[in-house]
């Protein structure tokens, strides 16, 4: 065995390719001999690496050549294995045990943490185990058992909390290990961790006689810089690191901290936790670790450090990312010093306008034949948002992070179902499983999509039952109404019985959710959800889990399923391996590592997206982690130090942040605002990008402006019925009473709406109507009637705990107001009732409320409101003429059921009245009516003249429907978009009626 007196230790400087260098320097080394390089085996971070050097390497050779042994360390984060030259069973010797799977760790986690915290629901354990799980692996990387530190003498050092939690982590930590033994499975960076150490036994014991080289490894594990410092030590061995600052003073390197354990278990080492932030701290340790002090690590043949660019670049990152206390020190920098010529910024004022103007500096860059260009970001929504730009111009970039299966088709119809589940077929999840492109994808679509759009239109507005077999009572009472087609219920029913089998199933546990889910999936797209690479790893994700023992995330509340399920299956990403552009890249932070492209765009510089904000830790202190030597919470904004730095060696860089995003505006992020107090206006600002992005979606402007809406019907179509309550719309706003009665336009409310007051109102009536049909009209019946229709169990949760208390005391004042009336000899004549007649030949038709007839025979006409009624101004005007066009077709014998002389007009309001009490009635005038306003004997004739006005204006005429003749009074505002209301408003007069813009 011969090794090598000294480790052999190289870096790159930034704005040098390490890969580009590496593979440079490797073909250089084998010109001669074209078959020697495939005797070299090169150990790389991660599978990216490994891609990324095989094309440095198509660079490189002029001619063909057979690459090295390439081997992937693997990196936790990226959910990568070791790779297959590192598996034991191509070795002699006894292999490790094999490691748990993923998934079947996380279940038995769930089911201990359950265990510990009974009240912990499913979704809350999951959340937990998941953090556990990160917490475990840390332990196992950097080789550290929590029976390291004891807290029985200094337990006081801990909140309360925190020493609950450390209990806590104590069992789960033991009981975990215990498990595993049983098991005879190990953790997966146990098990790494094994590997890594036999491999490096094996190295030393068999030093081999091929080039042994590890490239760009930053990681500092001590089982990784174990290996690495011996493959150092070897005669043919090389390791190379990227971007050692070598030229950073010695104090400064000094003071980023000792690792010296501290035999002051009181000292909190503030200062090592404060200089974790800094770029070169992680390469500190990881020499630290390897044995290697940096006066021994020399700059890589070929590295560009020498070159002016190099030194330069060398000096503004160290003057970019120089410790705190250095920073007074940028004043008396010359100006050249603080000049990056290759660096641009934009700062866009949303993310959408970020990501427009990123997607057209890449398409403007690809014109450059050969031109390679990276988007760097751990922003996944930009990530999302850029891949989207791009393909309006067919450019499909390669994103090394992959799609979520979440949210690809198979996924979402996926979850989709699990919600239709849960909610016991809701509206909104069933139909959007329904019309789902997966769902019935044969020749039988268009037909099925005709069924599920009059379904669609059936379940608009609010829904007063929940459950089963409310949608085909619903589909029935629409039938009854001759809104829909009678067929429309035969395939409903044909559906259910598809359908309903599943329910039972779903609401037994998750297991049987997840089978009730997949077998829905199947029978409606007919194996189709099953096809293609999301399909295919879709299936991956239900065989796993469903090998899983899942009774620990079950649940009492069935609702939670669907929420498991897409945690789950938020772990899974869909990674196509072929169609992509072949200069298009996106990475995240991690990916980028090692890979190089001319234009490299950083995008999402805002902090708490780069750097990311820390994540608390539930399991562990701050404190303890300290204590135990543990990664702190701030190592990871060093990284993205090191990242930043390392990407503004590119030969174009542009930096990108967004002032505001979905929540509101952003901090730029720390890395940026030193650039810009180091620079100033010395940083160059792309605007061009800029400027182009926020004209790319931008239409033209129109000269012409969109007038105000006058439509002109003919004589026919003007001849139409007119409902009393729509005569107050005709005079106010002809157009939309054109809309509503000519067009027959009506406004679709929200699949599944909230309850409104409009619907308050409705369902107050028919509670109304339906109690006069029982043919008994006792007050106290109505209150009895209202209790048995709103206990029901389907009776929608909004209903029964918001609106039911109000409207049953409503009811029970009607009732009371009833019984008043009765011992004063007022007496209800009618309930519901319909109204019609004419006026000036035209139809006129309503319904009335209530009529009652009092002791000396005249007629009292009511309507009930659920808000309060219309202002006496404007009965005055004559825009609320209902209850006297009532009266007149009373008067008329218009009403079948009641005849005689209108002699009271009542407005009776179920709301809270001024004294707070819900109920009261009032009459449509004023006590004391001025000249020209109605009163109980007038109203009638009133009524009659103001809506003859009306009828001749604009019924008998040719006069134009005008919009908002009367603003003051169009209350309706179904149809304000559709007659384009805001782009003419504020132009129109209202002056003259008949006034066209």
């Amino acid at each position: 065995m011969t090794e090598a007196v000294r480790a052999k230790v190289r870096t790159v400087p930034v704005g040098t390719d390490l890969s580009g260098a590496l593979s440079d320097w490797l073909v250089e080394q084998y010109r001669d001999d074209r078959l020697g390089l495939a005797d070299a085996t090169l150990f790389l971070p991660n599978n990216r690496a490994v891609t990324a050097l095989t094309a440095a390497f198509v660079r490189s050779a002029e001619k063909g050549l057979v690459l090295p042994h390439m081997v992937a360390i693997g990196d936790l984060a990226l959910d990568e294995k070791l790779g297959p030259l590192l598996d034991p069973l191509s070795h002699d010797g006894e292999a490790p045990l094999p490691a748990v799977a993923d998934i079947q760790r996380l279940m038995h986690l769930v089911g201990l943490i359950r265990l510990r915290r009974k009240e912990a629901s499913a979704a809350e354990a999951l959340h937990l185990a998941k953090q556990l799980v990160q917490t475990l692996n840390e332990f196992e990387v950097e080789e550290k058992s929590i029976r390291d530190i004891d807290l029985d003498h200094d337990s006081a050092d801990l909140a309360g909390h925190w020493s609950k939690a450390y209990d806590s982590l104590k069992l789960l930590c033991r009981d975990s290990a215990e498990w595993l033994d049983e098991q005879a499975l190990m953790a997966p960076a146990a098990r790494r961790n094994a590997l890594l150490y036999r491999l490096s036994e094996r190295v030393k014991l068999h030093s081999p006689s091929t080039p042994v080289i590890a490239a760009g490894i930053t990681t500092a594990a001590p089982a990784i810089a174990k290996l690495l410092s011996r493959i150092a030590k070897l005669s043919q061995g090389l390791v190379l690191l990227p971007h050692v600052d070598l030229t950073m003073p010695d104090a400064d390197w000094d003071a980023l901290g000792s690792f010296e354990p501290h035999s002051d278990k009181t000292d909190s080492s503030k200062t090592l936790r404060h200089q974790e932030t800094h770029p070169q701290y992680h390469l500190k340790l990881l020499l630290h670790r390897m044995g290697v002090r940096r006066d021994e690590v020399k700059l890589f043949a070929g590295s560009s450090a020498s070159t002016p660019r190099g030194v330069h670049l060398s000096q503004a990152v160290q003057d970019i990312f120089c410790i705190a206390d250095k920073t007074v020190e940028w004043q008396e920098l010359s100006i050249k010093r603080r000049t990056l010529d290759h660096v641009h910024l934009v700062e866009a004022e949303d993310g959408a306008e970020e990501a427009r103007t990123i997607a057209i500096m890449i398409r403007q860059a690809i014109e450059t034949p050969g031109k390679r260009i990276a988007l760097v970001t751990p922003d996944r929504e930009i990530a999302s948002r850029v891949a989207a730009q791009l393909r309006r111009w067919n450019i499909e970039a390669d994103d090394s992070a992959g799609e979520p299966l979440a949210e690809q088709p198979a996924g979402v119809l996926f979850l989709t179902l699990s919600h239709m589940l849960a909610s016991e077929f809701a509206p909104v999840p069933l139909l959007s499983a329904l019309k789902h492109p997966l769902v019935r994808s044969g020749e039988g679509r268009l037909e099925w999509l005709e069924h599920v759009r009059a379904l669609d239109l059936v379940l608009r507005g609010p829904q007063m039952l929940t459950g089963t077999g409310a949608i085909a009572r619903t589909i029935e009472e629409k039938i009854a109404e001759k809104r829909v087609d009678p067929n429309l219920l035969l395939w409903w029913n044909s559906l259910e019985k598809q359908l309903l089998p599943q329910i039972a199933t779903s609401r037994r546990n998750l297991s049987g959710h997840l089978a009730a889910t997949v077998a829905l999936a199947d029978e409606l797209t007919g194996g189709a959800v099953w096809k293609g690479a999301a399909g295919r790893s879709l299936s991956e994700f239900v065989e796993q889990l469903s090998a899983q023992k899942l009774d620990v995330l079950s649940d009492s509340d069935v609702g939670a399923y669907p929420d498991i399920l897409k945690a789950l299956l938020s772990e899974f990403s869909i990674r196509p391996a072929f169609g992509r552009h072949p200069r298009v890249a996106i990475y995240g932070l991690l990916e980028a590592r090692l890979q190089s492209a001319d234009l490299v765009i950083c995008a999402g510089l805002n902090e708490g997206s780069w750097p990311q904000l820390p994540q608390p830790d539930p399991w562990l202190a701050p404190h303890l982690r300290r204590r135990l030597g543990m990664p702190g919470l701030d190592r990871n904004i060093g990284l993205s130090a090191h990242d930043l730095a390392s990407a503004l060696g590119a030969p174009e860089v542009v930096l990108t942040r967004a002032r505001r995003d979905r929540s509101g505006p952003t901090i730029a992020s720390r890395f940026l605002l030193r650039l810009q107090a180091l620079m100033g206006e010395r940083l160059q600002v792309e605007t061009n990008a800029l400027m182009l992005a926020r004209q790319l979606d931008q239409a033209d402007r129109q000269t012409v402006c969109y007038p105000r809406p006058a439509p002109m019907p003919s004589p026919v179509q003007r001849k139409v019925a007119i409902s009393i309550t729509q005569m107050d719309m005709l005079k106010a706003d002809p157009y939309a009473f054109y809309a509503r009665n000519i067009l027959k336009l009506e406004a679709l409310k929200p699949v599944d709406a909230d309850p409104d007051p409009a619907w308050k109102g409705t369902l107050v009536h028919k509670i109304i109507e339906d109690w006069t049909k029982t043919g008994k009209h006792e007050p106290d019946g109505l209150v009895r009637y209202a209790e048995n229709v709103l206990s029901d169990k389907s009776v929608t949760p909004a209903l029964r705990l918001l609106w039911q208390p109000r409207i049953m005391a409503g009811l029970r004042w009607v009732a009371s107001e009833i019984e008043a009336h009765a011992k004063n000899g007022r007496e209800i004549a009618a309930f519901e009732v319909r109204a019609e007649g004419e006026i000036s030949g035209i139809r006129i038709h309503g319904r009335i409320d209530r009529i009652d007839r009092q002791a000396d025979g005249k007629l009292v006409v009511i309507d009930y409101k659920t808000g309060g009624p219309p202002a006496k101004g404007k009965v005055n005007a004559g825009y609320a003429l209902q209850l006297g066009l009532a009266g007149l077709l009373v008067e008329t014998g218009g009403v079948k059921e009641v005849t005689g002389e209108v002699g009271g007009y009542e407005y009776c309001s179920l709301a809270k009245s001024k004294s707070g009490d819900f109920g009261y009635c009032e009459p449509p005038f004023s006590k004391k009516p001025k000249d020209g306003e109605p009163d109980a004997e007038t109203f009638v004739s009133f009524a009659d003249g103001k809506a003859s006005e009306a009828i001749a204006e604009h019924i008998l005429s040719d006069v134009p429907f005008t919009a908002k003749l009367k603003p003051d009074y169009a209350v309706y505002q179904d149809y304000d978009q559709l007659m384009r209301l805001d782009e003419w408003i504020g132009r129109a007069s209202w002056n003259e009626a008949t006034d066209v813009d």
